[in-house]
Parts: C-alpha cells; sequence; structure tokens
C-alpha cells in the first residue's frame, strides 16, 4: 500500500520519462488519499498542461489557491497556461497577480513581460525585463529578451551592452551569442558577426538557423562558396524551410549557375506560394539565364495577385524592352506612375517617367516624351537626365533656344557632361553660330585629353 508521498513520486517519475498519463493516475491516487495536497494538485496540472488538456490544467492550478490563496506560483503556472493558449491578456493579468502576492517575483517579471512584447506593449515589456534583471541578476534571458528589443529599436549600443551581460552570466547562451551577431551585423562588422554565429554552431551544431545567419554573411562578404556551404548545410538539417532554398539560389546567381538557382527557388515556390520576393528572384535569374519569357510569365504572375506592387510593372517593363514590345513597356510604365502618384516615392516616380521618355523617343512620339521630363523637373527641377533629352528633342522639333538652355543648365551643374557639350555644339551649328560650337568641341577635347 503506498501513502500520497509514495504515489507523488511514482508519479514525478513518470512525468521525466513523459509517460504523462500514468502520471496522471498517481497523482489522482494521491489527491484522493490526501484532497489537500497540494504538491500533488501542482503537479497534476503540469502533467495536463503536458498533455495540451489546458482546461483542466487551469482547474488544477486553481484548486492550489483553495488552499494557499497567498501563493503566488499558481497564479504564475495559470498565466502561462493562457499564454500557451494565446490569452494575452489573461495571461498579463495572472501574470500580474503572481508578482502582487510575490513582489520579487523575476520569473513571473519576465514572462509577464515577453507576453506585452508579443502583444505590442514595447515599453512595458522594458519594464518588466529591466525589473526581472534586478530581482534576477544571474538569470541571462531577462538580458537577452531586452536586447532583442532594443535591437528592433535600433537601440545597438544599449542591445550590444545587454548581450555582452548575458553572455558574461552564461558564456554558453546561444540566443545571446546569436543575437550580438544580429547586431554585429546591422552595425557592418561583419566578420565579428561570423564569429558570433560560429559560436552558435559550435554550441548547437544542428541549429539551421545560425547555419542561416552565417551564410548571409557570407553571401555579403562575397564569400559565395562559404555561403553556399551553410546555405547546403542549412537545407540538410531543415529540408522544409523555404528561406534556405532562396538564399541558396541567390548565391547561385552570384555565382552565374541560374539553372540551380532556379531549381533551388522553384523548390522555395513550392514550401512558401505566398512569398513575392522569390517569385521576383526566380524571373530575375531566368532573365540572366536568358529566359525572358519564362521572366516574363512570373512578373505577370505576381502582378495577378499584387498589382500595387510597381517594383514588379517596372521590372516588366524592363523585359518587355529587351524583346522590342515597345508599346506594352509603355504601359507598364504608365502603371508605374499612376501608382506611384498616389505614394512619396519621388525616386521611382523619376525612373519611371524617364523610362517612358525614352520609349515614347524611341516610338517617334517626341511631344510625349518631352511631356515626361517636363514631369521630371516638376519633381527634381535639375534631374540631368531630363536636361539632356529635354535638349536633344527641343532641339530635333527646331527649339533651338529651350534646347541650348537646358544644356547649358545641365553643365553648371555638371561641367564635363560630353554629352551636353556634343548636342548644344550640334545645336548652334544648325542656328549658326559657329563660334560658340566650335568652343563646345574644343571643351570636349579637353576633357578627354588624357590626365584632365
Amino acid at each position: 500500500m503506498f501513502d500520497e508521498t509514495d504515489l507523488l513520486r511514482r508519479g514525478l517519475e513518470y512525468m521525466k520519462k513523459k509517460e504523462y498519463e500514468q502520471a496522471l493516475g498517481m497523482f489522482d491516487a494521491a489527491i484522493k488519499e490526501n484532497p489537500r495536497y497540494i504538491e500533488a494538485f501542482y503537479s497534476r496540472g503540469n502533467a495536463y498542461e503536458a498533455l495540451g488538456r489546458f482546461d483542466q490544467a487551469i482547474e488544477s492550478y486553481t484548486d492550489v489557491i483553495k488552499f494557499a490563496p497567498k501563493e503566488a506560483v499558481p497564479y504564475f503556472n495559470i498565466a502561462c497556461v493562457y499564454r500557451k493558449r494565446g490569452e494575452n491578456e489573461r495571461a498579463i493579468t495572472e501574470f500580474s497577480k503572481a508578482v502582487e502576492l510575490k513582489p520579487d517575483y523575476g520569473k513571473a517579471f519576465f514572462n509577464r513581460g515577453l507576453v506585452k512584447f508579443s502583444v505590442g506593449q514595447i515599453e512595458n515589456a522594458i519594464e518588466d525585463y529591466t525589473k526581472s534583471i534586478e530581482l534576477s541578476p544571474k538569470d541571462p534571458d531577462p538580458l537577452v529578451a531586452r536586447g532583442l528589443i532594443y535591437f528592433l529599436k535600433k537601440d545597438y549600443q544599449h542591445a550590444m551592452e545587454d548581450y555582452d551581460k548575458a553572455i558574461d552570466v552564461s558564456p554558453n547562451h546561444y540566443r545571446a551569442h546569436g543575437n550580438r551577431g544580429n547586431v554585429l551585423e546591422a552595425l557592418g562588422r561583419n566578420e565579428d558577426a561570423v564569429t558570433e554565429y560560429t559560436q552558435v554552431i559550435k554550441l548547437f551544431p544542428n541549429d539551421y538557423k545560425a547555419f542561416m545567419n552565417r551564410g548571409l554573411v557570407y553571401l555579403k562578404l562575397n564569400f559565395y562558396e562559404l555561403a553556399l556551404a551553410d546555405y547546403t548545410r542549412a537545407i540538410e538539417l531543415n529540408p522544409h524551410y523555404s528561406k534556405s532554398y532562396s538564399n541558396r539560389g541567390l548565391v547561385y546567381v552570384q555565382l552565374k549557375r541560374y539553372h540551380s538557382a532556379i531549381n533551388d527557388f522553384n523548390e522555395a515556390i513550392r514550401l512558401a506560394p505566398n512569398d513575392i520576393d522569390v517569385y521576383i528572384s526566380r524571373s530575375h535569374a531566368k532573365v540572366s539565364s536568358g529566359d525572358q519569357i519564362g521572366a516574363l510569365e512570373d512578373f505577370t504572375l505576381i502582378l495577378k495577385s499584387h498589382p500595387d506592387n510597381t517594383k514588379i510593372w517596372s521590372n516588366r517593363a524592363a523585359i518587355y524592352v529587351k524583346l522590342g514590345n515597345i508599346n506594352e513597356a509603355i504601359s507598364d510604365y504608365t502603371q508605374v506612375i499612376n501608382r506611384s502618384n498616389n505614394t512619396s516615392n519621388n525616386k521611382e516616380l523619376i525612373q519611371a517617367y524617364c523610362a517612358r521618355g525614352v520609349l515614347f523617343s524611341k516610338n517617334g512620339q517626341a511631344d510625349e516624351a518631352i511631356n515626361d521630363y517636363e514631369k521630371v523637373k516638376e519633381i527634381e527641377p535639375d534631374n540631368l537626365t531630363a536636361l539632356l533629352n529635354l535638349g536633344i528633342l527641343l532641339r530635333v522639333q527646331g527649339k533651338f533656344r529651350p534646347a541650348i538652355q537646358h544644356l547649358t543648365r545641365l553643365l553648371e551643374l555638371n561641367p564635363n557632361s560630353i554629352p551636353a557639350y556634343q548636342h548644344r555644339a550640334v545645336t548652334y551649328g544648325m542656328i549658326g553660330n559657329k563660334e560658340k560650337a566650335e568652343a563646345d568641341i574644343t571643351k570636349i577635347k579637353e576633357i578627354n585629353k588624357p590626365g584632365s
């Protein structure tokens, strides 16, 4: 015959072996022997929680409160269950009850901070992490958590300080090393970032994300073979993570192994069919491999689901230009212009107007081209491309004076622009001003003189 203590002990042994149903039987028997046996109620709650039977876990922890209403731990446990169920507000409430009963409960402050962070209460989360750090200075986890917030706020100095302290407390804390690598990478200290990611790999050689992170830094450093090896290892460790394939595809592109890149992008798309960036990468790889039609199909497919993505319209327009489909390219750049007019992206708008202006010129639509370059000047009065092309088009139309004015303004901004001197010389010649035309030709020779 077993007493409640023996039954509890046997139940805990089952818990260690993850035999939770058998453990529940022991804990129920212990409670039957002693209906006020708090440790058994705790343990039964843990077993229910491990089985995902959260309502029963909460009931068991609530039973503890009946017998020990001033104890903080059952509130903490109930909060953890609510957090697992995604009931964040209820979790915060229960964690708050725990710290009210036990103001030095550092673990409760930390976990409440995690929930607050997850619901966007960033400053409140920092307060909880800071309190947890004060109460539990030897616990690295609150430091790592607070460091992550600082990192996301781009406060890299404080993030680094927290990660350094976490590593001082726990030298082999792999998340501290990994997050420290993220900070170093953001600061452009790529070689140091490699060192941190390598440390993570030493600590956890099967961490595919560490290989992913180091591979990305190698890619930035143009160490393509090393990046390739890391992404390949990441895929071996987790063949179901799409980013490993898409990133390795980017490496293959740099190595000009376009068919291998396209194969990787295909697999990434199979795993993550809604990742637009992979479609874009595959399209560019197809362009580089000479498959313009395949790239065109990809861009068209993307536009069906993302019609407001102006970059895709621009990319498809560029393909149409290569295929000689000028009218289709003009139509796509018009889409870019119409959609960019509703944003503050002036750079993209200027590029689209300039590109469409070139195509209008090729199509013999000089007035439309001039109008596009004038639009550019409204946005950026001293745009060099617009000034040059206006000078050329106006000269062709016989509007010599404004043509010269535009080219002269360009030369004021860029005194070494040979195309501007060339076209202004031609324009001066057309109006019979041979002296100024010859002066411009002389200037071109001076610019072209070796050592000038």
